[in-house]
């Protein structure tokens, strides 16, 4: 058993070989775990419940120094083999502590899951798999109401895509959607070989912190996305060019509210030669408003 040594040096909490088609990269440091641990557990206010939920706790290193932290836990883990790993090691430990659910994330609801209960919002955590990235947190935009905080393990890059600011290389369509939900902050880098097995590219710690906005459901969010898809997919080219199909239908339908974009977008010095990767994510979505808007009243 391959890299057995090197995990019980690290306190994981059982062994477990890394399988690639789920994505897993278990981390090999004990200074990143505690790390993270502190980071997660400072988030708590004094007199508050320590309740969280951790997506893909694999080995059990993360979900073990946050048990001896005291924080409740309810884990959720698609692969079978860990959870029958973390029953016969972390749940007899700490029976009243950790519950296990064996589902896959982005299939389950914690709205309509009735064995949820807490007296605070949870924050959310967890090392996420590269290949599924985007859709756990689309996953969390959706049930951000729920949780105070998010503290995930992501591609360095996809950090870097996350904490982006208009004008750079690294902005774009998820940028704007997971800022137009959260407060972005990375915290730190984490190299790829702190990892067993050992990745292509590093990885970064990252915070979201929920903010008050959110679309009216899930029809209005897809279609701000195909709104984005259709803006970035013109990234590099003038707004006038990259909206030209919403532009011309306005012009063919009511011409006055053509003018009343351009003014729109003026009040946001935003000009016909602007380019959509300048534009900011509030400014962005007060842009599809207006199409949706003037869209209704045709």
């Amino acid at each position: 058993m391959k890299n057995k040594t090197n995990q019980e040096k690290n306190n994981q909490a059982f062994y477990l070989q890394a399988k690639k088609s789920l994505g897993q990269n278990f981390l090999n440091s004990e200074a990143i775990i505690d790390k993270i641990s502190q980071s997660i557990d400072v988030l708590y206010d004094a007199g508050r419940e320590k309740y969280l939920h951790e997506i893909g706790p694999g080995s059990g290193a993360l979900t073990k120094k946050l048990l001896e932290k005291n924080i409740k836990i309810l884990a959720i883990e698609k692969d079978q083999r860990a959870v029958e790993g973390l029953m016969k090691t972390l749940v007899l430990d700490y029976p009243d502590k950790l519950n296990i659910l064996n589902q896959d994330i982005l299939q389950w609801n914690p709205i309509q899951d009735n064995n949820i209960s807490s007296s605070t919002k949870p924050i959310c955590v967890g090392n996420i798999p590269y290949y599924i990235t985007s859709d756990i947190l689309m996953w969390f935009c959706k049930f951000k109401k729920l949780y105070s905080n998010g503290i995930f393990m992501v591609q360095k890059e996809v950090a870097d895509r996350l904490n982006a600011k208009p004008g750079t290389k690294d902005y774009g369509r998820l940028t704007v959607k997971v800022q137009l939900f959260f407060k972005v902050e990375k915290l730190f880098d984490v190299p790829a070989h702190l990892f067993v097995p050992k990745p292509k590219v590093d990885s970064a710690i990252i915070k979201l912190t929920p903010n008050l906005f959110s679309f009216a459901d899930d029809q209005e969010d897809t279609s701000f996305g195909k709104f984005t898809t259709v803006l970035f997919s013109a990234r590099r080219k003038m707004l006038r060019r990259a909206l030209a199909l919403q532009l011309q239908t306005l012009q063919q339908k009511n011409p006055k509210k053509v003018e009343e974009f351009w003014q729109l977008a003026s009040e946001h010095n935003i000009t016909e030669e602007s380019r959509p990767d300048t534009i900011s994510p509030i400014v962005i979505l007060a842009f599809y408003k207006f199409f949706q808007d003037a869209g209704k009243n045709l």
